[in-house]
């Protein structure tokens, strides 16, 4: 019995020696399976960060470079730079060294189109070595990781002001701005879409977007400009934005980027047509061929005094200068059409700098190149070449400048959504608005010129020139004039204001209008608020030529914007005073843009 239990005891024993080897076999395989499980999950988890930083890093690198070519390779080494920075070679005993290369990838929409997002990944892969897994001839495990960071797409139009005021040649202001503007492009990416208009009186497409041009191309278009003419800023609006629905990338950062140094002198519409004899100032003609007898009916005799002591006459009789109240009124200027329901169609000027009184004014010229003026077969005239080649006897052929432009903006202003000091009737209007008056001059010495106009009410100079911008009797009363340098700029303002506000209600596209200005130019008085509300800026800042301004100091805040609209994109502002500043503004509003669009 005592042998036997002994017996039993030693095989036991045994079986306990051999189930603790047998565990021993499955610790030991799960120890190196944890270790080499291990392993693989810090090498993945480094692998990742750094293929996400690549990619973040490769993202960036697109701007610096000019073509989709040089991006590639720009961004492949950026991407290898920083991967080799979080990941080294040799990390956790990993095999070889990993080669990255971005791709570039732009997302489309259910229809298969460019949707203004651009994805950048980065793909790598490394081989982990194994331990215990080596028993069964596993030297190591491939271990790959991806990283994509998305960019959304810049379409953006340049929208630049080449009117005379600008001046032309080294040292000129267009010359400044041409550099500002070449300078800004380069700091963006191939993979964006830039295009350019430029506007006189007319609107010029020299870059469009679909398809895109080469940054290069757009700084050559740039380098040819030649600054002259009017300055129609709506139509130029209406072309770029025009562009930026054309190139149909919703999910992109749409942009208009205005650069002007004066106010909005050009008008686009239908033009009711002068079919009845009124009162208005003369055709102010340079030349015998621009006469009213070359173009219609002989007017009658003029007799009898006008406006301020000038005698009656239906011909210029001094130069257009707003300081001095000299043109004649034509008394009973005979109808140049002969249908009242027909329309003329082209683009319209003020030329006789802001001039109160009578002034010249100029047209008909084409709004965008495309385009062509329409002149009415009732309309009296032997020679259709005076409209047609920007005649200045238009005002005896067009009534009156309507209530809306042929794009459909309002006039007379947009609606104010607060107080401030050209809110009129619940609008932001410059229907009352004398621009030659209210004279400043700035504190800061390094601003030239030194003075500015910055304009007034009508009614608090009721001495000055025609002491308004509507006809006062006649059968257009009640109506903009068109005889009236003053007018067509108060117009004009309303028309960009209005025509900034429908661009931005595009809730596709949410185009964002950012605007610079330059006020050191020309004759023209200056606005505080036109170009804030341009932007949907929401504060109005101080001129050069307020006491609260200083150059050397950030921008101060006048008020806030009456017609900012807090639904609507917010576009950036700078101003001023000094063209040798303008590329400061642009590099300042391309670290805008750029923040933006990442």
């Amino acid at each position: 019995m005592r042998m036997a239990t002994e017996r039993r005891r030693k095989n036991q024993r045994g079986m306990a020696i051999f189930f603790y080897a047998t565990m021993l076999i499955f610790v030991v395989g799960c120890v190196g399976l944890a270790v080499d499980v291990g392993t693989i999950y810090m090498i993945r988890a480094r692998l990742v960060a750094a293929v996400d930083a690549a990619a973040l890093a490769a993202g960036r690198s697109v701007n610096l470079t000019n073509t989709v070519a040089q991006a590639t390779t720009a961004a492949s080494t950026t991407a290898n730079q920083f991967f080799a920075a979080n990941f080294p070679t040799g990390y956790f005993n990993s095999l070889g060294s990993p080669t990255v290369t971005p791709t570039f990838t732009q997302e489309t929409d259910a229809n298969g189109n460019p949707s203004g997002v651009l994805d950048i990944q980065v793909a790598a892969n490394v081989a982990a070595p194994t331990y215990f897994m080596n028993i069964f001839n596993v030297s190591s495990i491939n271990v790959a990781a991806t990283g994509t960071a998305s960019r959304r797409g810049l379409v953006m139009m340049l929208v630049l002001d080449i009117s005379s005021s600008m001046g032309n040649g080294a040292g000129s202001s267009c010359a400044a701005m041409m550099a500002a503007a070449q300078n800004f492009i380069t700091l963006f990416s191939p993979f964006d879409k830039i295009g350019l208009v430029t506007f006189d009186l007319t609107a010029h497409l020299l870059d469009g977007l679909n398809p895109p041009d080469s940054i290069a191309t757009v700084s050559g278009n740039i380098g040819a400009i030649n600054c002259g003419s009017n300055t129609n800023t709506i139509s130029g609006l209406e072309l770029g934005y025009q562009q930026i629905k054309a190139a149909n990338e919703p999910l992109a950062l749409n942009t208009i980027v205005l650069f002007t140094d004066g106010s909005p002198n050009g008008i686009t519409a239908n033009f009711p047509v002068k079919a009845a004899p009124d009162d208005r100032f003369g055709p102010a003609m340079n030349s015998p061929d621009q006469s009213i007898s070359n173009n219609g009916p002989v007017p009658p005799a003029q007799s009898g005094v006008g406006y301020q002591g000038v005698a009656h006459s239906c011909n210029d009789v001094g130069p257009s200068s707003y300081s001095v109240n000299n043109e004649a009124v034509c008394v009973n200027m005979p109808a140049g059409c002969t249908l009242a329901t027909d329309t003329i169609y082209g683009s319209i000027a003020q030329w006789g700098n802001q001039n109160s009184w009578g002034g010249s004014t100029w047209g008909l010229q084409k709004p965008t190149d495309p385009e062509s003026v329409i002149i009415p077969n009732s309309c009296k005239t032997n020679n259709t070449n005076v409209l047609a080649n920007q005649g200045l006897s238009m005002r005896q052929f067009i009534a009156y400048i309507p209530d809306a432009d042929v794009y459909g903006n309002n006039l007379h202003g947009v609606a104010a959504t607060g107080a401030g000091p050209t809110v009129v009737g619940g609008m932001v209007t410059r229907d009352g608005w004398l621009y030659q008056v209210n004279q400043e001059c700035s504190p800061d010495p390094t601003v030239s010129p030194a003075c500015k106009n910055t304009g007034d009410f009508w009614a608090n100079n009721p001495t000055v020139g025609s002491v308004s911008n509507f006809f006062s009797a006649g059968p257009y009363k009640n109506f903009f004039r068109p005889d009236q340098p003053n007018t067509i700029v108060a117009a004009g303002m309303n028309g960009t204001m209005s025509e900034a506000f429908r661009i931005r209600s595009d809730t596709t596209y949410h185009p964002v209008i950012h605007s610079i200005y330059l006020t050191g130019n020309s004759l023209d008085s200056v606005d505080r608020e036109f170009l804030p509300i341009v932007a949907n800026a929401a504060q109005i800042t101080a001129l050069p030529y307020d006491p609260q301004y200083n150059s050397t100091q950030p921008p101060v805040n006048l008020y806030a914007n009456p017609a900012y609209q807090a639904g609507q994109e917010t576009g950036k502002y700078l101003v001023t005073a000094d063209k040798n500043a303008l590329t400061g503004l642009f590099a300042q509003l391309a670290s805008e843009v750029l923040r933006l669009s990442h």
